[in-house]
């Protein structure tokens, strides 16, 4: 600046010379004499070589340095022209320049050091408004909105005449590499359309889903729940229960189906985690405690090996994750209370569903429940005569809806207990995908063990044709592990297709248990005559 001039100036490194009007429209009625270097002064090529620059600092003008109000102009909306453009900008800024992160422009700056371009003040005429900024600012400009060579087309490429030094195409060749070409671009223009009806109906179905969510969550909440004696036992609630339960009320529903027959509390929770978060510190820092028997050390050592290997993929479970500690909790605290079961392998997977949809307290008492209901009593117990009267009323049921894949398995030696023991331990949470194993667990608290059994068959008939081929080690781990892809809704078909019904499940139980008592007396017998 110079005297008490205190119009802003704009620095530019270009060939290019600016002008600055301080009013709209100054550019066009300006008769004032031309001055040397002024924009009037370039000829017409000159004037539009700074359009580009000129888009450019209009798009960047955030980065603009300082922007004042000249003499009688204070506060008011002014247009800026420079060249051929012009941009708005309000005139009442402060003097202190704002800070321009130059660190993109070093390479520009470089190369304009080497071509030894200096850089020009101009100062706008008659006390309008004034730009300062940086001789890097103009250069980015200039970097950004340089004319770019035009982008040839793939075709041409590939229909281009060949080199004049190499035999002319075979007309017939040229016309085949043609269609050929043409087919092919068809061909990625009819994916290209299907991926698009396809994320267009799966964006239809996910919002159709969604909705029919809300709507089912505000039944559950404002009808059934509130009501829930007098409602849960009724058709239309088993309806709405069999399409699966929504997330928001499914912990709620479990609770309420469950029920709390042992009468625990929140307190007792609270009184087995303190003693088992004692015992896991004094194994862990292997205190010699008398009290502490070789069977909790054992518990406590499952437990730990069991928790990093619950549900890998999700990542919340194991040490760093943020229901590492709950699952360990309630474990612990499942294992103090009933001393007589302890921890048995898979608990954690039936721990971390609960947990995944409810407090930790309401998990401790929803399992130490559920554990207490016939079928897991038996399995978590190890009852070996209840285990296989369950294993024969499902071959009772296996034979009758699957006959072709009951007597396959038959022939291969591929009894129950080597694939179910882990479908009913865990409630088919290590064998289903997540999402599909909760909507299992939703009808399974309505229905109760059959369900468990109907999953089962539901499972082998949707298979049936893929299991017929395969081998005895190739079925087993098929079956350990089902698919991730697997259609929930095509499974649930199948399980209705089967037909198993509490009630018919009951009655073959009710006659299987007695026949095992009739065969365990004649064991006995047997027994004490041969001791006799």
């Amino acid at each position: 600046m110079n005297g008490t001039n205190n119009t802003p100036i704009l620095e530019v490194d270009t060939e290019e010379d600016y002008s600055v009007s301080g009013s709209s429209g100054a550019e066009q009625n300006d008769t004032r004499p031309e001055k040397a270097g002024s924009v009037h002064s370039l000829d017409t090529r000159e004037r539009e070589t700074l359009s580009p620059v000129m888009i450019g600092l209009k798009k960047h003008r955030r980065n603009l340095s300082n922007l004042t109000t000249g003499s009688g102009r204070s506060g008011s909306l002014d247009s800026v022209s420079l060249g051929n453009s012009s941009f708005d900008c309000v005139s009442n800024y402060t003097d202190t320049p704002s800070p321009i992160d130059v660190t993109t422009l070093e390479d520009i700056s470089l190369q304009d050091e080497e071509e030894g371009v200096e850089g020009r003040k101009i100062q706008t005429n008659g006390g309008g408004v004034g730009i300062n900024t940086t001789s890097k600012m103009s250069r980015l400009a200039r970097k950004l909105f340089r004319k770019q060579e035009p982008v040839v087309p793939i075709t041409n490429l590939i229909f281009e005449n060949r080199p004049s030094n190499l035999p002319s195409k075979n007309p017939e060749e040229e016309q085949a590499q043609r269609r050929a070409y043409e087919e092919m671009v068809a061909s990625a223009k009819r994916k290209q359309i299907a991926e698009e009806k396809k994320k267009q109906r799966a964006a239809e179905e996910r919002h159709k889903y969604e909705e029919t969510v809300a709507q089912c969550t505000d039944i559950w909440l404002k009808e059934i729940i509130p009501e829930w004696q007098v409602v849960h036992a009724t058709k239309r609630v088993h309806t709405l229960w069999w399409r699966g339960l929504p997330p928001k009320v499914r912990g709620t529903v479990w609770k309420l189906a469950v029920g709390n027959e042992l009468q625990l509390t929140k307190n007792l929770y609270f009184l087995m985690v303190d003693r088992a978060r004692e015992t896991l510190r004094c194994c862990k820092d292997d205190i010699e405690m008398k009290h502490i028997s070789e069977e909790t050390r054992d518990n406590v050592r499952d437990i730990r090996l069991d928790v990093l290997r619950t549900f890998p993929a999700l990542c919340i479970f194991q040490e760093t994750g943020p229901y590492h500690n709950q699952l360990m909790d309630v474990l612990g605290a499942y294992a103090s209370y009933r001393p007589d079961v302890g921890y048995v392998q898979g608990m954690s997977f039936l721990t971390a569903v609960l947990l995944l949809n409810m407090d930790v307290a309401d998990a401790f008492i929803l399992l130490s429940n559920l554990l207490h209901q016939p079928c897991q009593r038996a399995f978590f117990r190890m009852d070996a005569d209840m285990m296989f009267v369950y294993f024969d009323a499902f071959n009772v049921f296996f034979e009758e809806a699957l006959a072709p894949l009951f007597g396959y398995f038959a022939q291969t030696n591929l009894t129950p207990d080597l694939y179910m023991i882990g479908w009913v331990f865990t409630l088919f949470s290590k064998s289903l995908p997540l999402d599909i194993a909760s909507r299992v667990w939703d009808v399974f608290f309505r229905d109760g063990d059959s369900f468990l059994f109907s999953t089962a068959l539901g499972i082998l008939r949707m298979y049936q044709s893929k299991l017929l081929q395969m081998e005895f080690e190739t079925i087993l781990q098929f079956l350990r592990k089902l698919p991730d892809d697997m259609d929930v809704e095509e499974l649930f078909e199948h399980i209705k297709i089967v037909g198993l019904t509490p009630r018919k499940f009951q009655h073959t139980m009710v006659e299987l248990v007695e026949i095992n008592n009739v065969e365990r007396k004649g064991r006995n017998k047997s027994a004490v005559s041969a001791c006799g």
